[in-house]
Parts: C-alpha cells; sequence; structure tokens
C-alpha cells in the first residue's frame, strides 16, 4: 500500500550493513538457525517499543522458516537489559545455544522513537548488522519489519518479505466481504461493507489498488478498490458475468467473461472496455486468467480437453497448450510466481483438494500439501512463500503460508466464518 510504503520512507540514518554470511544457512540441509530477541534497552524506562520491536520480529522470523526463535522464558539476561552490544556477557546466550542476538535501545521523544538495533553473532561476540530508525511511535511496527527484513538478508542473502500485506476474502454472516491484513495475521482490517460477495481479489503492481468481483448489484462486475481510502469504483456495466480480474500493469485487466454457455477470458481496459478476446468460441469454460509477470502470457483453467486443467498461452491468445501434468482430473486456481520462475495450481488429490507447484512449462511438478483442503494460491512477491485457504490446521479454512519446497506451514488468519482467496501485495519500498 502506498500508505506503508511513506511511512517506511521516513526512517532514517541506517548506519553501516556487515557483509552477508551467506554460508551460516546450508540451503537443503534443514538447519534452523537460534535467535535471541529479548526486550530491548528503553531508555525512558517504559517498555511499550521495546518490547512490541522483538515480538513482532519473532513472529516475522519464526514464519520464515529459516529460524528457531528461542523461547525468551529461558534467558538469562534480565529482560530490558542497557548496555552496548560489546558489553554482552556472552556466555548468558551460547549456554542456550543463541547463535544471533538482536540486541538495541529505544530513545522516546513526544511522539517520535528512535531505534538502535543491533544482530550480534554470539560465537563471534561481534556485531554484524547495525542500523538505526527514526519515526512517529506508531511505526515500530515498521521498524521491526525492516530490521527483521535485513536479518533476513543477512542470513540467506535475500531479503524478506515482513511487512507486505495480504488482502482475501472472510465469510461475515451469510455474505463475503473483503479484509487485507500483515502477512504475519495481524493489523486486520476490513475493506468493504457490501453485504453481498466481495471476492477474487488481486492487487496491482504498486499495492495500492485491488481489482475484486463483487455481486452488489446482483449480477458479478469488476470493481477496483483504493486500499488507503476503501473507496471503489465499478469497471463493468454488462449481463454478463465477469469474475477473476488480475491487473495487467496498471491500466489492463484481465478477467473472464460468461455470457449464456460460453465462457472466455477476455482484455479489459480499467473502465471495463474490450480489447481483446483471447479464447474463441469453443463451447468450453476458460477461466481464473492470471498475466506473467512481464505481461506476456497468460495461465488460465479450461475444462476443453474434458476435466478443468491448467493452460498457457500468450497475451493475444496464441498458443494454448495444457500444462498441468499430474495424476489428478481436475485442476484449477493458477498463480505465477512474480519472479517467473514457478507456477502454482490446487488439483483434487489425497482425497481432497492440494497444491501443486511447477515450472511454467508444467515441469518438475511437486505436490506441497497432503493433508485437509488446500485452496486458492499465490506467491509471496519474493517467490519463496505461497499463502493458501486451508482447514490443515482444523476446524474451518484460514489463512496460511508456507515455502514452495513445501515446508514451514504456518497458520496467519484464525476466522471463525472463513477466510478465502488470498492474494499477496507487492513490497513495500
Amino acid at each position: 500500500m502506498k500508505k506503508c510504503i511513506a511511512l517506511v520512507a521516513s526512517f532514517v540514518a541506517l548506519t553501516g550493513t556487515a557483509t552477508a554470511q551467506t554460508d551460516l544457512y546450508v540451503r537443503g540441509a534443514g538447519r534452523l538457525i537460534p535467535l535471541a530477541l529479548p526486550q530491548l534497552c528503553a531508555e525512558d524506562g517504559e517498555p511499550g517499543p521495546a518490547s512490541e520491536i522483538p515480538a513482532i520480529m519473532r513472529r516475522d522470523l519464526d514464519l520464515s522458516g529459516f529460524f528457531e526463535i528461542l523461547d525468551p522464558k529461558g534467558y538469562i539476561e534480565s529482560p530490558g537489559k542497557c548496555g552496548s552490544p560489546e558489553s554482552t556477557t556472552f556466555s548468558d546466550w551460547s549456554v542456550i545455544g543463541t547463535e544471533g542476538l538482536v540486541k538495541g535501545k529505544i530513545s522516546t521523544s513526544g511522539s517520535r522513537i528512535t531505534a538502535q538495533l543491533y544482530l550480534v553473532d554470539v560465537q563471534k561476540q561481534t556485531v554484524v548488522l547495525a542500523k538505526e530508525y527514526q519515526g512517529d511511535s506508531e511505526q515500530a511496527r515498521m521498524v521491526a519489519h525492516r530490521f527483521a527484513n535485513d536479518i533476513m538478508k543477512y542470513y540467506t542473502g535475500f531479503p524478506g518479505v515482513f511487512g507486505t500485506e495480504i488482502a482475501f476474502s472472510s465469510r461475515v454472516g451469510r455474505f463475503k466481504e473483503l479484509f487485507v491484513m500483515e502477512m504475519d495475521g495481524s493489523h486486520v482490517r476490513q475493506l468493504t461493507n457490501e453485504r453481498g460477495l466481495a471476492m477474487s481479489a488481486s492487487w496491482d503492481p504498486e499495492g495500492g489498488r485491488l481489482v475484486y468481483t463483487s455481486f452488489r448489484n446482483r449480477i458479478p462486475d469488476l470493481f477496483i478498490m483504493n486500499v488507503a481510502s476503501k473507496s471503489s469504483r465499478q469497471v463493468t456495466r454488462t449481463t454478463e458475468l465477469e469474475i477473476g480480474g488480475h491487473f495487467v500493469g496498471s491500466d489492463q485487466l484481465l478477467a473472464s467473461r460468461t455470457e449464456g454457455g460460453e465462457s472466455d477470458i477476455v482484455l479489459l481496459t480499467t473502465d471495463g472496455k474490450v480489447q481483446r478476446r483471447l479464447t474463441p468460441p469453443n463451447r468450453a469454460i476458460d477461466v481464473s486468467p492470471v498475466p506473467s509477470p512481464n505481461g506476456s502470457e497468460v495461465i488460465f483453467c479450461s475444462n476443453r480437453g474434458g476435466g478443468p486443467q491448467i493452460y498457457r498461452m500468450g497475451i493475444d491468445g496464441s498458443n494454448p497448450r495444457r500444462i498441468s501434468f499430474v495424476n489428478s482430473t481436475y485442476c484449477t486456481s493458477p498463480a505465477w510466481s512474480p519472479t517467473g520462475d514457478k507456477i502454482s495450481f490446487v488439483c483434487r488429490a489425497d482425497g481432497n483438494f492440494q497444491l501443486f507447484v511447477a515450472d511454467p512449462d508444467g515441469g518438475n511438478v511437486l505436490q506441497l500439501t497432503s493433508s485437509g483442503s488446500n485452496e486458492d494460491p499465490d506467491f509471496s512477491p519474493d517467490g519463496r512463500y505461497v499463502t493458501f485457504s486451508s482447514t490443515y490446521f482444523g476446524g474451518g479454512y484460514n489463512i496460511a503460508i508456507m515455502r514452495t519446497d513445501g515446508t514451514s506451514i504456518k497458520q496467519v488468519s484464525t476466522s471463525r466464518g472463513g477466510d478465502f482467496e488470498p492474494t499477496w501485495g507487492p513490497l513495500l519500498k
């Protein structure tokens, strides 16, 4: 969202960073890096952000699947201890198995805070990462996300996606409304109050708008919402049924349009004008179009060969070919990684709906889930995670995330009514 981007930009005076030690994490070895994130030093004596920031980072880094977050109840050092990182009693941390230790102090002046944060290598007894942030006190969450992203980059070579947002559709009584939350499941806000069906949302490339399908007029039409203001405008106004919109760049939309018994993929302007019909009249059901990251191709679901399967074609409708090759007669809900190297989709398998990832040509298929019902996948902006709707944790559907190798599945929403169709927003700048 543009609002969050502005908040991050208000943090100043980033200090020097040590070179990333990517050898500390051996890919495929399955080793989790033990991290300790104690309460920070609060110079004014009030815990506030000094407790909030490490708690948020603990949640972020646990969700990443790369770290073992040590329980604060096992810490020997007193919470909020002040002093320079170099004055740390390192034996208090090495004895409980700590490799990485986050230290720091919080200073306040009116409504402003200054956070000085450090990542300490306990074995080497040295500071390997140091940053300073300044901002309003309500921006403590963004401070935590930003430093957690830096910790991820130090250990893995790639920054994290903490602080990004996931929009989703949630059941409210007999209706479905749109909501948005941070990727860790916090800061949940309701976006629509249409007392109808608001569903199938997708972000624009800048993260400020969502295109979604609404039944507010009893016929499914596409709407575009400004997420910050929660204002929306109607895009399509026809008797046809438009579902599953996706932005292609900032001024075009892909959607499926159903008229009579024909359901086709169309390319629209953001004012609802049809620019191109991508699939010919073939009496098949062609739905769920998703553009490639560069906008040159489309993946979609079609039953043109019998049961529904995943297909790929050019943005002009050329060269359609099937790309889902699993032992299932029913595959749907495609998603394309923002990095362009993977697709994800859902197939009926193991007695339920399960998630798969593959190369964009359908090769190297990997089944990610095998328990519960798992639907509606979408990739994180760095392509390393998938968010989806799942019953894996028991009860109804909730939003979960996992790494694209099928490990580290984590529940991030806890709705009683059911949460569906998550869509992951872009990286914050």
